[in-house]
Formats: structure tokens, sequence, C-alpha cells
């Protein structure tokens, strides 16, 4: 079967042939993948940086962003029928530990994630736990559907820093960033900004016709945003872009008794003055990683169903999965939105 590889330790990604899957072990299904979205961790894979150099082993079949059709399922499985479309949370925790045993398994210290520690989506098929899918409703689209994971960071994020009525800085205009932001304003927030150095990206915040949209490079930027929060700095600060310096100057402008949620992950330390900028400020610093199990997944059903319009906005390219390297260079040239990968063109053709 086809698959997208990281083959070699190295800048790059590769295809290969791999032998198509075995039957599903106990209690695992066989999803033939439809589409798969190319996810900021791919892209961290993609560049080799010194987080993927520690953590991926080679190769490895990666992407973990996706949905698909269940082809087969293993002994002891419930609840699901051949054909099925699905998506699945990514995570794969232990299930017998503390954390997970008292609703806290997205921060299972015995996680394995497909697509990092086992192998992932970018393939024709891909094993999972039966008790990690999700059903699709047949109203969301192939190519929403395969980006439910994204969405659920953002909505994650989003919902643990309570923005409603608050005045939300998200840092950052990635994927994640861009969901987050359409989240936060669905969710109530009093004005939503967004920061974001790209132009391309700056566009798509504009079109979810946010409070203000601001380039962190332009001299006004701090005055704007302090003129749109009536000169208190936000109240809220959701930090998707993992740059240092843009964390050291969003913690400096947030207002005191601020919640600064972190979820983008720095290429290396990050100095902050924790005295000055977070301790006499009061600062609430919470640290975000993935999704709440499955809090998070009926969250972000709900919010799909009801907002397809603002995902499609950030969604921008649908390409077949052969092109992957063209959706990487997007990535890397900032000339993107969300990019899916067609796995399955013919079926893709009405849903997407």
């Amino acid at each position: 079967m086809f698959t997208i590889t990281k083959a070699k330790p190295e800048r790059g990604i590769w295809s290969s042939d791999q032998p198509s899957l075995p039957a599903p072990g106990r209690g695992m299904v066989m999803v033939d993948v439809i589409a798969a979205g190319i996810c900021g961790t791919d892209y961290h894979i993609y560049t080799w940086d010194a987080w993927s150099a520690g953590r991926i082993p080679t190769p490895m079949t990666i992407g973990h962003e996706f949905v698909g059709r269940i082809s087969a399922i293993g002994e002891d499985v419930t609840g699901f029928e051949i054909g099925e479309r699905v998506s699945a949370e990514c995570h794969i925790a232990c299930g017998k530990c503390a954390l997970c045993r008292t609703g806290n398994a997205h921060i299972c210290e015995k996680t394995e994630i497909i697509g990092v520690d086992r192998p992932g989506a970018f393939a024709e098929q891909v094993e999972i736990p039966a008790t990690n899918l999700w059903k699709v409703p047949d109203a969301i689209p192939n190519k929403h559907a395969a980006v439910f994971d994204p969405v659920g960071n953002a909505m994650h994020m989003v919902s643990t820093a309570k923005v409603t009525a608050r005045d939300v800085l998200i840092v950052g205009g990635g994927p994640i960033g861009l969901f987050a932001a359409a989240i936060a304003k669905a969710h109530g927030a009093r004005t939503v900004v967004l920061q974001e150095p790209n132009q391309a990206r700056g566009a798509i915040a504009h079109s979810l016709e946010l409070d203000l949209v601001v380039n962190p490079r332009d001299e006004n930027c701090r005055s704007d945003i302090l003129d749109i929060t009536e000169g208190r700095g936000p109240d809220v600060v959701l930090e998707v872009s993992g740059n240092g310096a843009a964390l050291n100057a969003a913690l400096d402008i947030a207002a005191p008794g601020a919640i600064v949620a972190l979820l983008g992950i720095p290429g290396g330390p990050v100095e902050l003055d924790l005295g000055g900028k977070v301790v006499m400020k009061g600062i609430s610093l919470i640290g975000i990683t993935g999704r709440r199990m499955f809090e998070t997944w009926f969250q972000v059903e709900a919010f799909m169903l009801k907002n397809p319009d603002l995902i499609e906005k950030v969604v921008t390219h649908v390409l077949p999965a052969k092109d992957f390297e063209y959706g990487f260079k997007l990535m890397d040239d900032g000339a993107c939105g969300k990019v899916v990968l067609d796995f399955q063109t013919s079926q893709l053709k009405e849903a997407v």
C-alpha cells in the first residue's frame, strides 16, 4: 500500500510502498483512510528539528489526523460495523494509570501517538484501537472530518481558558490558531484579536471576521491591541506559535490576572521573566496538550455541525495524497491554511 514515511533521519519526507496490514488484532479496527490532514507535528518531522530527532524512530509512517471507513474488525470489538465512517483520537493512552482512571487520559505518561510512536494515517490503511474511534455524522464532509484532531486542540485550549465575555489574544495564525479564533468568537469572547506575521494566514483570519488582526512586525501592533482592550490588555492569551519572543511579548501586554494557555511547542528552551511578567502580574500559565477524551470530541462535533463555513475557510487545500511534497512546500512557504491529503479521490469527489 502507498504510505508517506519518514524514511531517514534528515530533512524531508518520502513515499513508500509497504505491505498491506494484517487482519486487526483483538480490540483493534482496520480503517481505510479517505483523507488526512497535514499537522504542525508532521511539519516538525519533515524539517527534522531537535524535537523530531529526539522522538521519532525511522522509518515511520507519519500522520495522525484522518477520516476513513472501517474495513475489518478484530475480536471483542462491539458497537462498530464494516463501512462506517470514522475519525480517531490519535493519542492511545494506557487506560490503567491514575490519570486515565480520573478523566485525564490526555496526559497519560504512557501515551503512544499514531504517526509518532506507531505507524500513522498517511497510508491507505491504519489500525486503531476501537476505543479510540469516533463515528462521523453524515453531515460533516470528509475534508472537515479529517481535521477533528486539530480543531480538538483548539477547542481544548479555548474551553480551558474560559474565553466567554473576555478579551482574547491569539498568538499565531496557523491552522490551530485560526480554528481557535473561530471557536473563541463562537463561544462569546468580548473581542478576538489574532496576531500573525504571515500575510496569507492574516488574510484567512480577516475572512473569519475577527475584531482585529495584527502583524507583530508592525510598529502599531501593541497600541492597536491596547486600544481594542480599552488599555487593559487581553484577559486571555492563547499561544500557538511556539515562538519565545512572541510569548514574552504576549506576557508583557497581557492584563493582570490573565490566563495564558500554551499549546505551541518551542524548538528549544524559552527564557521568561517569571518574576516580573508572571508572578507579580498574577498570570495563570496553563499547558494544553491533545484533547480531553472524549469531552472535546463532543464539543468539536457540535461546532462543526453548526459552523461548517468557518471550517471551510481554514481548510484551504485538498491535494491528492501523492502530491504530499507540494503540501509540505505550501507549509514551508506559509502559503496555506490547513492542507488535507486525499487518499481515495473517487470517494472524495462529492463529499469534499
